[in-house]
Protein backbone atom coordinates (compact mmCIF):
# COMPACT_ATOMS: atom_id res chain seq x y z
CA UNK A 1 0.00 0.00 0.00
CA UNK A 2 1.38 3.29 -0.74
CA UNK A 3 2.46 6.07 1.85
CA UNK A 4 -1.37 7.63 2.83
CA UNK A 5 -1.83 11.32 2.09
CA UNK A 6 -3.05 12.63 5.56
CA UNK A 7 -0.51 14.63 7.80
CA UNK A 8 0.55 12.17 10.25
CA UNK A 9 0.52 13.77 13.58
CA UNK A 10 -3.09 14.70 13.44
CA UNK A 11 -3.42 10.52 13.22
CA UNK A 12 -1.24 10.81 15.99
CA UNK A 13 -2.96 12.75 18.07
CA UNK A 14 -6.63 11.11 17.88
CA UNK A 15 -5.02 8.31 18.37
CA UNK A 16 -3.49 9.47 21.83
CA UNK A 17 -7.01 11.13 22.71
CA UNK A 18 -8.32 7.46 22.08
CA UNK A 19 -6.23 6.34 25.04
CA UNK A 20 -3.07 5.30 23.52
CA UNK A 21 -0.06 6.18 25.74
CA UNK A 22 2.80 4.31 23.38
CA UNK A 23 2.57 4.28 19.59
CA UNK A 24 4.89 3.07 17.04
CA UNK A 25 5.57 5.12 13.83
CA UNK A 26 4.45 1.93 11.47
CA UNK A 27 0.80 2.23 13.62
CA UNK A 28 0.75 5.40 12.68
CA UNK A 29 1.14 4.92 9.20
CA UNK A 30 -0.97 1.99 8.75
CA UNK A 31 -3.87 3.86 10.90
CA UNK A 32 -3.24 6.68 8.36
CA UNK A 33 -3.19 4.25 5.59
CA UNK A 34 -6.85 2.63 6.80
CA UNK A 35 -8.37 5.83 7.64
CA UNK A 36 -7.41 6.50 3.66
CA UNK A 37 -8.88 4.06 2.33
CA UNK A 38 -11.97 4.01 4.36
CA UNK A 39 -12.51 7.91 3.12
CA UNK A 40 -11.93 6.62 -0.34
CA UNK A 41 -14.65 3.99 0.19
CA UNK A 42 -16.86 6.57 1.95
CA UNK A 43 -16.53 8.70 -0.89
CA UNK A 44 -16.96 6.14 -3.81
CA UNK A 45 -20.12 5.13 -2.27
CA UNK A 46 -21.29 8.75 -1.70
CA UNK A 47 -20.60 9.30 -5.53
CA UNK A 48 -23.20 7.02 -6.49
CA UNK A 49 -25.84 7.80 -4.22
CA UNK A 50 -25.48 11.57 -5.12
CA UNK A 51 -25.41 10.21 -9.09
CA UNK A 52 -28.33 7.91 -8.81
CA UNK A 53 -30.32 10.77 -7.04
CA UNK A 54 -29.60 13.08 -9.99
CA UNK A 55 -26.60 15.10 -8.17
CA UNK A 56 -22.51 16.11 -8.80
CA UNK A 57 -22.62 16.98 -5.14
CA UNK A 58 -21.94 14.74 -2.38
CA UNK A 59 -23.82 16.07 1.01
CA UNK A 60 -23.63 15.01 4.01
CA UNK A 61 -26.77 12.58 3.70
CA UNK A 62 -24.93 10.89 1.33
CA UNK A 63 -22.05 9.85 3.46
CA UNK A 64 -24.26 8.91 6.35
CA UNK A 65 -25.99 6.66 3.70
CA UNK A 66 -22.89 5.28 2.35
CA UNK A 67 -21.39 4.88 5.86
CA UNK A 68 -24.30 1.93 6.52
CA UNK A 69 -23.65 0.93 3.47
CA UNK A 70 -19.76 0.68 3.70
CA UNK A 71 -20.07 -0.45 7.51
CA UNK A 72 -16.87 1.04 8.62
CA UNK A 73 -16.33 -0.10 11.35
CA UNK A 74 -18.64 -0.77 14.99
CA UNK A 75 -18.55 2.75 16.98
CA UNK A 76 -15.96 2.48 20.21
CA UNK A 77 -18.22 2.11 23.23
Amino acid sequence: MKMAELPLAPVERVMRNAGADRISIDAVKRVADEAELTIKRLTESAQKIANSDGRKTITSRDIILASKLVRVAEPCP
